[in-house]
């Protein structure tokens, strides 16, 4: 067996040098990727049974391949014997494939796909036809042509089955020539890159598919050209293409194409055109290069005529460029041919460049640079001027001692101003002598760039970045001492850790506004500035390692002045209110105070109040607004100015003072407009770091960081809010509560005596404190209502004046929005219900007052009493306390909106009232008219406070009270006259109707003659 197997070996595998060399592999990696697209590559090594026919370009002809399969499968079925076993030990399990039973009356033949190799366990088959050992060879023989068959359909199968974008991915990587010929002999790639063939005239989107316009893109892109889509906050996504100025002028030299949207409509519309020219331009260039004799030639005599040094330095550049696609199978030793050349005639000309910089022949190193600018953007020659630099070089000058001194001595913004100033005049000579060597306009801008970018660099020669990490140590070394502001050494000392923090963000912040201003100096510089956006990336890039820490830290200084600002706010509020508890004891006090309140004047002081902190808004965020518009929904509308940014923090004082006019007040209105400000301070230090190019980290984590402060705002001022609506929500429901309990002890008290003998003074006085104090709560509750509005109105202007820029009003998903929304919504809720308990105990104080001041005579008079027809004193009392109710409303709402729904909604509760009312009584006709009196009053009160929809109520109220006063025979005509004038319709069912007629006294002698046939109740 050992001898087989080294002679199969021998045979079957011979692995020679010039088999092994790289480009035998490459070529043979390429022959099994396009027979891979066929499912028929088995092996790269070279095999014996593997030799068969194949075309000139490597792809085997498996057409005739597969005829020829198909014919030796058929000859081996005939061949085949019939494989028979017991069929009880096929029951039972016990047969071998191996083995060949004997045909007998009890065999059964079976199929030769349902036998599989098992362990054998019983031999009970032999052979009839031959030997056991020839039929066992000539079975496994069979069944590994039959495996070998079935996996090339397999890789096949499986290979098509892809999906059309791996397929695409996959012609991408292979050269162009044998990627045209895989499209040329599959059927399923040509379907899925070619509309109507790969012979057709037609190019570009009506030649290929979707994934076919991809490939060809994807084939440019790995020439070096960028695409991308640009986006701006506000506008829509633009698509933008970065091609190398080489390529750029081979595409203006080939097709007149200069400008960017042309090259995108190109690409969009025919790239596999652009492709083939610059390929078939280039191609012949690039492939010299694998030959030792023919390279040089090649690149200096383009087509007729010879190509200068700084056509040749273009030349090669483009076919760099044009290297990095990979696009033959030779590409790797072509490429290292081709960069060897490049890197030798650039070396040659940056020694000529080195010796005119070192004599100071300005005109040889302009004539070097202009050849060096064409290959490899010239950043050859720009780093010689750099490293040549006496600050990078290592040589002792005097004249920069001082400024590495300052730099490595930087402690706060006031020296670094001044290492910036030093760093102006380095820049700016560097900027001449630029300018001198290099020329045109391009090349010494980046010469000045580069220069700027090492300064910031993290490496040896990155002074600046070397001082800005000793200003962020000398910060954080800062000492905390309470006893004094400087210490010996005359060093910043700070009173507590929330200190220590604010400086060190004001100063990297104001750090960061120096370096911005001072960039933007540099971009107007003469006789070459310094290309802006670029210059701002590198400055930015400088503070990408303390930009975590530093959002961090911003979180943590907000979070940490909120839960101060609400903490003492808490303590102060414990004690106004024990002291406001101590003087309440006394109930005469109390009602006194309330009795000398006018609600007149203190809406005026509310207005004024209003007004004072929206100026010191206006003042504190420099903004304008107009005062009349400041109820309005759109406060967007009326910002006329826009607020100019601080670098670090206010130069005006954190506390803010907007008097205290309003005595007590439920929330503190000034230390909501301090944590705006704070907030404020908070944002303007984070956008200078929001500045930065949005593609940048530094960006996205200042963006996220100005949301989440303006969150943390949101969510304080509304853990400041909420506390003060529960405490008034509870001294509602606790009178609520009282006024439940009085109305019960009236109703006791009214059944143990007569209504004439009047209640007890001292239920009486209860009674009246109790009044009054709920016109204290609501006054309370309305005042709180003009706050939180207020502190509402203060975040709203806020947002849309400073926030805006930052975060988008319009996106529902967004944090910031969601937090809002929930703020809105917590004061909406807590009104909601702080309404519904305001009208709640005043229709229980209604009720109780026409409970216990109503008579039973005053709708049922004795025949011998005159009419006066004038309201009783149960109407006449409610409608008293409902104007007294109200007033505070009145005077104290000034949204119109509030207070007609406030009003509306009493409304609508008294008239249910008011039904359930009547029904109470057996009402005659003189009391007919005594009703009418009483419902009139109602009306004149209800048509001074309530809009038109809910009068309809009182007038269809009064309307129906006239079926007291009407004769019975006239009383059916009556209701259907009024149910044909719709009198009911919304206010009234029909239900209710009946029952306020059935309360005539005499309703059950003259029931039949209004319920009879009745179509209209």
């Amino acid at each position: 067996m050992a001898d087989d197997k080294d002679s199969d070996g021998s045979e079957g595998l011979n692995l020679t040098s010039s088999w092994l060399s790289p480009r035998s592999l490459l070529d043979r990696t390429t022959k099994f990727v396009l027979n891979a697209a066929h499912g028929k590559s088995r092996s790269l090594l070279p095999t014996t049974e593997n030799d068969r026919s194949v075309t000139e370009t490597g792809i085997l002809d498996w057409e005739d391949e597969e005829e020829d399969e198909e014919e030796e499968e058929e000859e081996e079925e005939k061949a085949q014997p019939t494989l028979v076993v017991p069929e009880h030990d096929v029951l039972a399990g016990r047969w071998n494939a191996y083995l060949i039973a004997d045909q007998d009356e009890k065999l059964s033949p079976l199929p030769r796909g349902m036998l599989r190799v098992i362990p054998p366990r019983k031999r009970t088959a032999t052979c009839q036809s031959k030997d056991y050992n020839s039929m066992r060879a000539d079975v496994t023989k069979n069944k590994v042509v039959a495996r070998l068959k079935s996996a090339n359909e397999f890789r096949r199968q499986s290979f098509l089955s892809l999906p059309i974008k791996v397929l695409g991915r996959i012609l991408e990587f292979l050269p162009v020539d044998a990627m045209l010929v895989v499209l040329g002999s599959c059927r399923a790639l040509r379907r899925v890159m070619h509309r109507q063939g790969p012979g057709c005239e037609l190019a570009g989107d009506q030649a290929y598919t979707t994934m076919g316009m991809r490939v060809w893109r994807a084939r440019i892109q790995q020439m070096g050209w960028r695409i991308w889509w640009e986006r701006q906050r506000g506008k829509e996504h633009q698509q933008r293409i970065a091609v190398p100025r080489s390529h750029q002028e081979l595409l203006k030299s080939i097709c007149g194409v200069t400008d960017e949207t042309e090259i995108l409509n190109l690409l969009k519309t025919e790239p596999d055109l652009v492709f083939k020219a610059i390929y078939d331009d280039l191609i012949s260039d690039y492939m010299s290069f694998g030959s030792a004799d023919r390279c040089v030639p090649a690149v200096i005599f383009g087509g007729s005529r010879v190509r200068g040094p700084a056509q040749v330095a273009q030349r090669l550049d483009q076919l760099l460029w044009f290297a990095r696609g990979r696009f033959t199978c030779a590409a790797e030793y072509t490429n290292q041919r081709l960069v060897a050349a490049a890197d030798r005639f650039e070396a040659e000309y940056q020694w000529q460049f080195k010796r005119a910089l070192v004599v100071g022949d300005c005109e040889e190193m302009k004539a070097c640079a202009r050849v060096m600018e064409n290959i490899r953007d010239g950043r050859m020659c720009i780093r010689v001027l750099v490293d040549i630099h006496p600050l990078f070089n290592g040589v002792q000058d005097p004249r920069y001692a001082q400024l590495v001194i300052e730099g490595n001595s930087v402690s706060n913004a006031h020296s670094f101003e001044s290492f910036l100033n030093k760093l102006d005049l380095l820049v700016a000579e560097h900027a001449r002598v630029v300018a001198a060597a290099l020329p045109g306009t391009v090349l010494p801008r980046s010469a000045l760039f580069c220069l700027v970018e090492e300064l910031f660099a993290p490496t040896k020669n990155g002074l600046a970045l070397r001082a800005l990490q000793n200003l962020y140590k000398y910060l954080q070394a800062i000492p905390i001492a309470t006893d004094t502001l400087t210490n010996e050494k005359h060093e910043l000392v700070v009173p507590d850790e929330a200190t220590k923090d604010i400086v060190f963000l004001t100063t990297v912040a104001s750090v960061v506004s120096l370096l911005l201003q001072t960039v933007d100096k540099w971009a107007q510089m003469e006789p070459v500035a310094l290309p802006h956006e670029l210059a701002r990336r590198s400055v930015f890039a400088a503070f990408g390692d303390i930009i975590d820490e530093y959002v961090q830290l911003e979180r943590r200084v907000i979070e940490r002045a909120y839960e101060g600002e609400l903490a003492q706010w808490t303590s102060k509020s414990r004690s106004n209110t024990a002291t406001s508890h101590m003087d309440q004891v006394d109930g005469t006090k109390h009602v006194e105070s309330v009795r000398l309140i006018n609600f007149q004047k203190r809406q005026q002081q509310m207005d004024e109040y209003k007004e004072r902190v929206l100026q010191v808004l206006q003042e504190r965020l420099q903004i304008r607004l107009d005062t009349q518009a400041l109820g309005t929904e759109d406060l967007g509308a009326h910002l006329e100015g826009r607020r100019r940014r601080s670098s670090g923090a206010s130069s005006m004082p954190r506390r803010t003072v907007v008097g205290d006019g309003l005595g007590q007040a439920p929330i503190s209105i000034d230390m909501c407009l301090n944590m705006v400000l704070t907030n404020r301070d908070a944002v303007d230090r984070l956008a200078v770091f929001a500045k930065a190019p949005l593609d940048m980290r530094l960006s996205g984590l200042a963006q996220e960081a100005v949301e989440t402060i303006f969150c943390v705002l949101l969510r304080s001022i509304g853990n400041h809010v909420r506390p003060a609506f529960r405490q008034v929500l509870n001294e509602l429901r606790e009178l609520e509560h009282a006024v439940m309990v009085t109305t019960q002890q009236s109703n006791v008290q009214q059944t143990t005596a007569t209504h004439e003998a009047g209640y007890s003074a001292q239920h009486v006085q209860a009674e009246r404190q109790l009044r009054e104090k709920f016109t204290a709560v609501e006054l309370g509750f309305f005042e709180l209502i003009h706050l939180s509005d207020l502190a509402v109105q203060m975040i709203e202007i806020y947002f849309k004046t400073y926030l805006a820029e930052f975060i988008d009003e319009q996106d529902f998903l967004n944090m910031a929005n969601q937090e809002r929304k929930s703020l809105e919504h917590a004061v909406d809720d807590n009104v909601a219900v702080g309404m519904d308990c305001v009208i709640e105990i005043i229709m229980r104080q209604t009720g109780h007052i026409l409970d216990t001041e109503q008579a039973d005579s005053d709708y049922s008079p004795d025949s011998n009493v005159s009419l006066t027809l004038m309201p009783t004193m149960a109407c006449t009392r409610t409608v008293q306390f409902l104007s007294e109710s109200t007033v505070v409303l009145q005077n104290m709402t000034g949204q119109r909106q509030i207070r007609d729904v406030f009003l509306a909604e009493v409304g609508i509760r008294l008239f249910q009232l008011l039904l359930e009312h009547i029904k109470k009584y057996q009402i005659t006709q003189p009391g007919g008219f005594q009703l009418i009196a009483d419902l009139n009053l109602v009306y004149d009160w209800a048509s001074q406070h309530v809009d038109a929809d809910t009068l309809r109520f009182f007038t269809a109220l009064k309307d129906l009270a006239n079926c007291f006063i009407l004769a019975p025979r006239d009383l059916r005509g009556f209701l259907q006259d009024q149910y044909s004038r719709h009198t009911f319709d919304g206010v009234m069912r029909s239900e209710e109707v009946y029952d306020v007629v059935a309360c005539r006294a005499d309703y059950r002698d003259i029931r039949t003659q209004v319920e009879g046939h009745c179509d209209f109740m």
